[in-house]
């Protein structure tokens, strides 16, 4: 018995006829005929009863289809298990990242990746970086989105993009009027700061410092979005990564570009090679052009 016989026995089945079964299977009648006979010696059932021209499938004929259907049942689900798993890995990608990526790029990428992945499930997590970094060591998460990676092997840590952070300000402050802001723009300004330990800010302040510009520190937060939140609400001046501060432009703000640029570094933490997915693979694909994207667009 082989798959070429039972090819031969379903399509009879199915169409109720050799002839039929012959063009489907792009072969002659004879050999439909010469296929069902050596079937029936091979499984020593009889398959059909000859009525003249016509096939009339016996009960051992009925009952084999019947086991021949859940087979193929079985084969079909296979093909759609490969078909998830050639074209959307496991069926579900784990993203983790830092805030200031998870809150403001990842939803839109996510919406245009899934788009044409109808099937796919993303779970976004969002935390610090040492815990995206533990994330993805423990392959909790496929990929890590972070700014700052830490203990991290150098082959499992990517350059996304680097971005040149921008000025967020009031937009009734005399600063807004201005094309672009400096540094000495903001000598006793209330500036509204990252909180200590995170290291943006520690670029920042050391840039400043040697910039020997003072800024009032009015207030410090958590979280660029945070930031940008209190500026909207006119309580100091913030550096920002533009694609977060884009997501307040309909606040009272004003976006600056700031100079001389300081770039915002953003980076993806792999697993160990071999635990990386096709389907991480195409996700970060698409990251790298909308951040390709944003900064032509900057």
């Amino acid at each position: 018995m082989n798959l070429r016989q039972i090819e031969a026995f379903r399509s009879v089945m199915r169409l109720g006829s050799m002839t039929a079964a012959a063009e489907v299977l792009y072969t002659s009648q004879p050999n439909v005929s010469r296929l069902i006979a050596q079937l029936e010696l091979s499984t020593g059932l009889t398959l059909f009863k000859r009525a003249g021209v016509r096939l009339i499938p016996t009960q051992e004929g009925q009952a084999f289809f019947h086991e021949v259907e859940r087979a193929y049942v079985g084969l079909d689900s296979l093909k759609h298990s490969a078909k998830n798993i050639r074209n959307l890995g496991t069926g579900r990608l784990r993203v983790a990242a830092v805030p200031s990526t998870g809150m403001s790029v990842l939803p839109g990428v996510i919406k245009h990746f899934t788009e044409t992945r109808p099937e796919l499930t993303v779970s976004l997590h969002v935390n610090s970086s040492p815990t995206v970094e533990q994330w993805v060591k423990s392959q909790f998460c496929d990929i890590g989105i972070v700014v700052h990676p830490g203990d991290v092997n150098s082959q499992q840590v990517e350059l996304l993009a680097e971005i040149a952070a921008v000025c967020v300000l009031p937009r009734s402050h005399a600063l807004a009027e201005r094309a672009q802001i400096t540094f000495a723009d903001l000598e006793g300004q209330p500036f509204i700061s990252l909180c200590h330990g995170d290291g943006t800010r520690s670029l920042v302040d050391d840039l400043f410092e040697q910039a020997g510009v003072e800024r009032l520190m009015a207030v410090e937060a958590q979280y660029s979005a945070i930031n940008c939140e209190m500026v909207a609400l006119g309580m100091g001046i913030t550096l920002a990564h533009p694609l977060v501060a884009k997501d307040y432009r309909h606040r009272d703000i004003v976006i600056r570009p700031f100079r001389p640029g300081i770039l915002l570094p953003t980076y993806v933490i792999w697993p160990s090679a071999q635990t990386r997915t096709r389907l991480a693979e195409e996700f970060v694909d698409t990251l790298k052009v909308y951040y390709r994207d944003a900064v032509d667009a900057a």
